[in-house]
């Protein structure tokens, strides 16, 4: 669940994740409360919090005003097309001294997002921006090593407008650890 709300924040292209992803002041551990209804109730409040629905939107128009490119990703037997997707390259487009690259694109309730940080490494995740609480998909890939201080996996190839990608995923909507081949391959407008 951390994860699809972490991929949301990539809306913005990256430019807020460091503000929401900064200091947990949180108590992980804090019960929930009565009137809340839960976690989903907390999920909601969290997406209101972080203005989810005007990233969308932004994303959304975005996508349209720039036009063009595609992507496709499979996970397992399972295949989603993005028949639209921004891609910016280097801190100037993306907006971050540490991002090199950001590939993102919200289509049928769903929304891709590949990036290469040269400080958290390579990750890419496809989440169902629809239901936060309950999302039908929900699939990650984070370098592991680059996020405990090791060397960087270069996973995302770009070269020139192509990226590809191979990478094992892992899926948020199961209680299972078990690792799922997956590729990505885009071309950017």
């Amino acid at each position: 669940m951390r994860r699809s709300l972490i991929a949301l924040i990539a809306l913005s292209l990256l430019t807020s994740v460091a503000a929401a992803c900064g200091d947990d002041d949180g108590d992980a551990d804090a019960p929930v409360s009565e009137e809340g209804g839960g976690a989903s109730s907390d999920v909601d409040e969290l997406a209101e919090d972080l203005g989810v629905d005007d990233m969308v939107e932004s994303q959304e128009a975005a996508q349209e005003a720039q036009g063009g490119g595609h992507a496709t990703i499979t996970i397992g037997d399972q295949t989603w097309e993005f028949d639209s997707v921004l891609c910016n390259v280097g801190p100037s487009e993306t907006g971050r001294d540490d991002t090199e690259f950001v590939l993102s694109s919200i289509q049928d309730g769903l929304q891709l997002d590949a990036t290469i940080n040269t400080e958290f490494g390579h990750s890419i995740s496809l989440n169902d921006i629809e239901d936060l609480a309950n999302p039908s998909v929900s699939y990650g890939f984070t370098d592991i090593g680059a996020v405990t201080g090791g060397e960087i996996t270069e996973v995302i190839q770009v070269d020139g407008k192509d990226v590809y990608a191979e990478a094992a995923f892992y899926d948020d909507t199961s209680e299972s650890f078990e690792e799922i081949p997956g590729e990505l391959t885009a071309t950017c407008p």
